[in-house]
């Protein structure tokens, strides 16, 4: 086996959402716990987003927009944290990126909005190749985000590793033909790598205990 790149999902790996700032917009606005995630997330607005179809500020208007239509005017004063919530990074996960760097590119591949790269930055997470589905104009599971991630990064999909905490995203990297494996956490992570040969034999993760969260957010 010989693995010339890295890919990997970005939610769950290397931020976790609490969704704090939803809470705090429901609870200034008054609106039932969840009313956002269900307004944001749920509804088709948000797949168009994340294939490019729209910006993530046409689609956060649209959110506000519903909201304010049902709930009332009150409510659109009371998204800022909502959208000021950008999740929280994983420093351990991004200690590890930098190190991986070292040796070889490594590219992020995301179901997300137009945000991403904005969003990086905001974190201090640093990738070679950055792929969001709203810039590559499709999502995950389809094989042709990976093919088109993988195309952009110049390296064939058998020669790419993939690690994703979705399980269905996982399966559909492998039908590309890239190594594909199930992201549970940083320990196990680094295992994988050492077992690919990705990472020094004398490096090894501070061991952390609280559970990684992806929230409401696609990876």
């Amino acid at each position: 086996m010989h693995i010339d790149g890295l890919l990997l999902d970005m939610n769950g790996l290397f931020r976790r959402w609490h969704d704090t700032g939803a809470r705090t917009s429901e609870r200034l606005a008054r609106l039932p716990q969840g009313t956002i995630s269900h307004y944001a997330y749920d509804h088709p607005a948000y797949r168009l987003a994340r294939v490019g179809v729209l910006t993530d500020r046409q689609w956060a208007d649209d959110v506000t927009d519903r909201l304010t239509r049902d709930f009332g005017p009150h409510v659109r004063d009371a998204l800022g944290p909502w959208r000021a919530d950008r999740g929280e990074p994983e420093p351990q996960m991004i200690s590890l990126l930098a190190e991986i760097r070292r040796h070889l590119p490594v590219g992020v591949l995301s179901n997300c909005t137009t945000a991403l790269r904005t969003d990086l930055q905001h974190h201090a997470i640093t990738f070679d190749h950055v792929f969001p589905s709203a810039e590559l104009g499709i999502d995950k599971p389809s094989p042709h985000a990976y093919r088109s991630a993988a195309d952009h990064m110049g390296i064939p999909t058998h020669a790419l590793a993939y690690f994703d905490d979705e399980p269905t995203f996982v399966q559909a990297a492998r039908s590309t033909g890239m190594h594909a494996r199930l992201f549970t956490g940083a320990e196990e992570f680094t295992a994988r790598l050492h077992e690919l040969g990705l990472l020094p034999a004398t490096h090894s993760p501070e061991r952390k205990t609280d559970a990684t969260q992806k929230g409401s957010h696609a990876s």
